[in-house]
């Protein structure tokens, strides 16, 4: 055999792999990117250009798009462009979720945010009731009883 009857089977063949691997892509828009960073003290450490995805609250803005962001590791700032806010009001309450990038510009570290969205109230954690009042171990009051005079 020659090598030139090869040529249309490795051929096919590389045309075949590119089709599958291309059809395989899938969605790689913001929050398909597999991230291990999930806190803030994490995404302090990261390298730029990082995927994060944090849960947190938004504290205070600081300046321009940039807002202090909080979750139980500590805070980081965030920087996040009018188009990411969603419809509904978000204050120093709403939990949210922010992804996005770190971004190591100068002296500032940071998450560019390309993601916001308000987590949603855990519906499987117990509710919280109003405190009961309860009797307490103390000696109970002692009501005094009017007293009738000789009158």
């Amino acid at each position: 055999m020659s090598t030139g009857t090869h040529t249309p089977i490795v051929c096919l063949a590389l045309l075949a792999g590119f089709w599958l691997s291309s059809a395989q892509a899938g969605y790689n828009g913001p929050g398909s990117e597999a991230t291990d960073i999930d806190t803030a003290a994490a995404a302090l450490q990261a390298p730029d250009k990082t995927s994060v995805s944090l849960e947190g609250y938004i504290l205070r803005k600081l300046k321009g798009d940039r807002y202090e962001f909080r979750d139980k590791s500590g805070a980081i700032g965030v920087d996040i462009d009018e188009e990411q806010w969603p419809k509904e009001a978000v204050n120093d309450r709403t939990k949210v979720r922010v992804i996005g990038d770190i971004d190591r510009a100068l002296s500032c570290i940071g998450v560019s945010v390309q993601s916001l969205e308000i987590v949603a109230a855990d519906t499987d954690a117990p509710v919280k009731s109003a405190p009961q009042k309860t009797t307490s171990a103390k000696k109970p009051a002692v009501v005094a009883k009017k007293t009738k005079t000789g009158n």
